[in-house]
Formats: structure tokens, sequence, C-alpha cells
């Protein structure tokens, strides 16, 4: 049978639950009374997959984990002034303007003392490849309500903008595809139109000429119909 936890680390399993709770554990200078030893919530952050990175309220970078390493391309000193708010060599926006560190979602977050979340940002690493992310900046406070910190986990969605690219070239394809089947088969239909017009046909055979022309008449407007398709379809969001 488990025994009673005692008030203090009653107070370290609270901490741990309110939010930013295990960021302010993992990240505090000594172990928490009756909790956890600090280095628990350190390899706990270190194991996550994604990476997640923590300044102070200046903006210093406090920490960060190996997945953080990874996205950034690079380990940037801790406590260095020359990378504050975020450790990746060069920041782009999602239309391709590159972003100062100082108005990243990290610097964002400390200084107008909210969350961002889920923002797409474009990473740089030093070989020049680029990842996009999903970064969720949040500020901490302590129990004075003082900013004390703010911590960021960057989501990798490069595979999923992979797919969409794949998607929209499949996209493209399919729609020139049609594009060029309506084309080809509204030309036959003209020609077949021409044809009718130009045969001397008896009087008893008028209505079916009439039938065939009506026939024709459908057919170009579900080619019509095909034609106008890829352009609503382009349209969609994928």
């Amino acid at each position: 049978m488990l025994g009673k936890a005692t008030d203090s680390s009653a107070q370290a399993i609270d901490g741990a639950r309110r939010p930013g709770g295990i960021w302010m554990n993992a990240l505090s200078a000594s172990d928490v009374e009756g909790g956890p030893p600090q280095g628990v919530y350190r390899d706990m952050l270190d194991r996550l997959p994604t990476a997640a990175y923590a300044c102070d309220a200046e903006g210093l970078i406090t920490y960060y984990n190996k997945k953080a390493v990874e996205t950034w391309g690079r380990a940037p000193r801790l406590m260095d002034p020359s990378d504050r708010f975020c450790g990746s060599y060069r920041l782009f926006g999602t239309d391709g303007a590159p972003i100062d560190h100082a108005e990243c979602w990290m610097a964002l977050a400390l200084r107008n003392r909210r969350e961002y979340l889920a923002q797409e940002i474009l990473i740089e690493r030093p070989n020049a490849s680029l990842l996009p992310v999903l970064a969720y900046a949040t500020p901490l406070f302590d129990e004075d309500a003082r900013l004390v910190a703010g911590i960021n986990i960057l989501v990798s969605i490069d595979e999923r903008k992979r797919l969409e690219r794949l998607m929209k070239d499949a996209d493209e394809v399919k729609n020139q595809y049609m594009a060029t089947l309506a084309g080809e088969l509204r030309h036959q239909l003209g020609e077949m139109r021409t044809a009718l017009g130009s045969l001397g046909m008896p009087d008893a055979l008028e209505g079916a000429v009439a039938t065939l022309a009506e026939q024709v008449d459908a057919m170009e407007r579900l080619v019509g119909e095909l034609l106008d398709q890829p352009s609503r379809g382009s349209s969609q969001d994928v």
C-alpha cells in the first residue's frame, strides 16, 4: 500500500502539474525538496521526440535538448548574448522574408507576456538546409507573477509539407490531363458538327440527323463542364 505523500512531496507534485511546472523544476538550480532530483526532469526533457529549449527573462538560452540541436543544426552556447531567443542559424517567415531573432515567437512571448502556439516558422541550418516547424512559445511566471523564463517547443512539419507538395503536383498533373482530354474531345465534336452540317440528307433522315445534332450539343456541354473543372479544383485548399 502506498503511503500518504508528505507536504513537501505533494507540493513538488502539484508544482509539476501546474503549467510550466516541470520546466521550472527542470531548469531550477537545485532539487525540489521532497520531489524527484532535478536530473530526472532534465533527462525527461532530453528524451522528448521534438525540439525543446528555454530562455531566461532576457532571452538568453538556458537549456535545450538533443532534438533542438538536430533541428537547429548547431549547438549554441548557453547564456551567450549572440544566441538570444533562439539557437537557429537563421529564421524566415512563411512568406520567405527573413526574421530577426529578436522578432521570433520566443522573443514575442517574452516581450508580450503571452503564449504563441502552433505558429509556423522556417529554420535555416548552417548547411543551408531548411526545416519548417510549428513553434509553441510560452512565457513562465513565478508565484508573484514575475516573468522568469520562456519555453519553446519546435515541431517539425517537414513531412507534412512534403506530402502537401506531392498532392499539389499530382493535382496539377490531373488538371492538365483533364484539360488536354477535354480540348481534344471538343475538337472532335466540332468536326462532327461540321460534317453533319455539310450532309445533304433526304427528308426521311432529317429527324435522325436532328437527334444526332442534339446529342452532339449535349456532349459539348459536358466537355465544357470538364474544361471548367480544373480551374475549380485548383482553387480548393489541399
